[in-house]
């Protein structure tokens, strides 16, 4: 017999408790109270509102400066977005030393807030800037030197900078390329810069002598960086012989971490960090963070002020970390909220009844669901980032975000050819039907308007929650973020993007979310909500959590990297690495939706609009352009 589902949302989830009938007042108080939906809607809200006001008071140096979003507007015709970052004790009176900063490549400025928040506490007007390609800057990912010459001299253009006193401090692409660019066009707009897991050489490129005579270089390099081939070495651990940063030093090596080199008076300062981390912490890290504010402090104000130690970020990483949690749990209690209303509560249909894989077919079909996205996932980033298997186009115009698209059409055309094989070689037999795997009612075909229907419930989910993001970002300037794990608002261009790159990742998590109900329901369907959910986040993430540890294990134990073969494999691996950890949270969280939206349903479609909708919303707000989208 098909298992059946209270339309009221009863079950391991969010229950409703009934209250006592002791008074309409009190009754309707304690049956809101006791209504775990509503109780855990309430506790979404209050998140995002207390974190990200958490979050947005230590962005301000915990009231030190304040923070104002700026739009430069550039050489031809480009504009740069950018947070300035405005002590109270920098008047035009009484000026003080300033610093650009830019973020890496596929990153934003937000990226940088850590850095940016640390240095205006310390009493340094910050400029931290969106690369034209990234963020809410306009372009091309590189384009005009990546923005870097036209907000150097908007920073030295301020009346509230020193223009005698001022430091750039840029992350990967930020340091190469809008960096470098910055220092070599205006030479006399700057004193001192910050290489964050960076260097002023493109990567690839050995030669550095139109760069030995930048002013004041400090590399900070981790200790087991993923990306070590950016400077030539195969471990970060090997960063003091570097090819890329001997020249630079004068010396024949090896580089001794910490030591100073040349004369900061003269302008030609080197030095060398090596903090116990990797490349993509280094914008999280109390050690390069310590190491950016320890460089400009000796290079702008003789070691003045607070010590680099003394650092406050990680409550905005609190802040901004339950914001992001509470935005997670408000998909699934607005979600089972609505399903309750008259407009919804139609989609709250039967569960049917489980005719997929059991035994030692549900292990096996659970392996090859883990492990097809790893096994794919270095040859597709290798093909795509090197060997530009797509190129992009206005309807798919970011770098990244095309290898997601790419990886994920090939593990879904994958998918729908497994589901169609165990449909026809096995699970029709046992009597599955398009009903078996919630896409048909009984006896009576697809029933459209419920499509239509779950697709208006997944909006009417995300509508709130976007406009609350959207509306916190542009008063506030924070987002929702766990470290890489980022939720933010899109502007026009993004949007565009989002609608074009929906189609493609549909046909992936379509095949997933069919999968999860129709084939690989644990214990044929009987277990708990909970135990089922949990079930499938493991399914859905452990390829890729065995593949980050093959990749990370060897580097944090002092070794050199095992994934990735040839030139351009390594390098591969880290880019990869880097764009798998993010995943390490969504998937789970993808299987949960699936999992929770079926059950509540009985049918398959509102779990995959949301999962798609949302994954392609974090994609195309995060992602950098390749190519800018003509809009309108």
């Amino acid at each position: 017999m098909a298992q059946q589902y209270n339309p009221i949302g009863s079950g391991p989830d969010f229950a409703r408790v009934k209250a006592p009938a002791d008074g309409i007042g009190a009754r309707s108080w304690r049956s809101w109270v006791l209504d775990r939906t509503r109780l855990a809607l309430a506790v979404a809200v209050v998140l995002m509102l207390l974190g990200s006001l958490l979050a947005t008071w230590v962005n301000t140096g915990a009231g030190a400066a304040t923070v104002t979003e700026v739009t430069i507007f550039g050489t031809n015709g480009y504009q740069i977005s950018a947070y300035v970052y405005t002590p109270k004790t920098a008047t035009p009176a009484t000026p003080a030393p300033g610093i650009l900063m830019f973020h890496g490549l596929n990153n934003q400025k937000d990226y940088m807030d850590n850095t940016a928040l640390e240095m205006a506490r310390r009493g340094f007007v910050v400029v931290s800037a969106d690369m034209t390609g990234h963020g809410s800057s306009n372009g091309g990912n590189t384009e005009n030197g990546c923005g870097g010459p036209d907000a150097l001299k908007y920073v030295d253009g301020l009346a509230v900078v020193d223009k005698t006193k001022v430091g750039l401090v840029g992350m990967s692409q930020g340091g190469f390329c809008a960096v470098t660019a910055a220092a070599l066009t205006v030479p006399d707009g700057y004193n001192s810069i910050f290489y964050m897991e960076s260097e002023p050489n493109p990567p690839g490129v050995p030669n550095v002598k139109p760069y030995v005579g930048l002013k004041n270089i400090a590399f900070n390099i981790g200790s087991f960086t993923e990306l070590g081939s950016m400077v030539f070495i195969e471990k970060g651990a090997q960063a003091p012989m570097s090819i890329a940063m001997l020249p630079l030093f004068g010396t024949q090596g090896p580089i001794v971490p910490g030591q100073v080199y040349g004369s900061i008076a003269d302008g030609t300062a080197r030095i060398l960090y090596q903090p116990w981390e990797d490349h993509a912490l280094s914008t999280d890290s109390t050690g390069a963070i310590g190491n950016a504010i320890d460089w400009m402090q000796r290079t702008l104000t003789s070691g003045g002020g607070l010590a680099p130690s003394d650092q406050i970020w990680p409550l905005k990483l609190l802040g901004t970390a339950a914001a992001l949690f509470g935005a997670f749990l408000f998909l699934f209690a607005m979600g089972s909220l609505l399903l309750r209303t008259s407009q919804f509560k139609t989609l709250v249909r039967p569960i049917p009844q489980y005719q997929g894989l059991s035994g030692i077919g549900w292990w096996i079909g659970a392996l090859i669901t883990t492990a097809v996205g790893p096994l794919l996932y270095l040859w597709v980033w290798t093909g795509m980032f090197f060997n530009g298997w797509l190129t992009p186009s206005t309807l798919w115009p970011q770098t990244f975000t095309n290898i997601y698209m790419v990886w994920g059409v090939i593990i879904g055309a994958i998918a729908w050819a497994l589901i169609a094989l165990n449909h026809f070689a096995f699970t029709k037999r046992q009597g599955a039907t398009l009903e078996s795997y919630g896409l048909a009612e009984p006896n009576a075909g697809i029933d459209w308007s419920a499509v239509g229907k779950a697709l208006l419930l997944v909006v009417a989910v995300l509508a709130p929650l976007y406009i609350g993001l959207d509306v916190i970002k542009a008063v506030w300037h924070v987002d929702f973020r766990a470290w890489v794990v980022s939720l933010m608002p899109m502007s026009s261009a993004r949007w565009s993007a989002f609608f074009g790159y929906l189609l493609p990742f549909g046909f992936y998590f379509a095949a997933q979310g069919i999968i999860f109900a129709g084939f690989l329901r644990w214990k044929k369907g009987n277990s708990s909500l909970r135990i089922e959910m949990l079930v499938n986040a493991v399914v859905m993430t452990l390829g890729a959590l065995v593949w980050v540890l093959l990749l990370y294990v060897p580097l944090i134990g002092g070794g050199s990297q095992i994934l990735g073969t040839g030139l351009m494999g390594p390098t591969a691996a880290g880019l990869g690495g880097i764009y798998y950890i993010p995943l390490l949270v969504l998937w789970p969280l993808a299987a949960c939706l699936y999992t929770y939206f079926f059950r509540k349903t009985g049918r398959v479609y509102a779990g995959i609009f949301i999962v798609t909708i949302f994954m392609v919303w974090t994609l195309a707000a995060f992602g950098d352009f390749a190519v800018w989208p003509v809009i309108g």
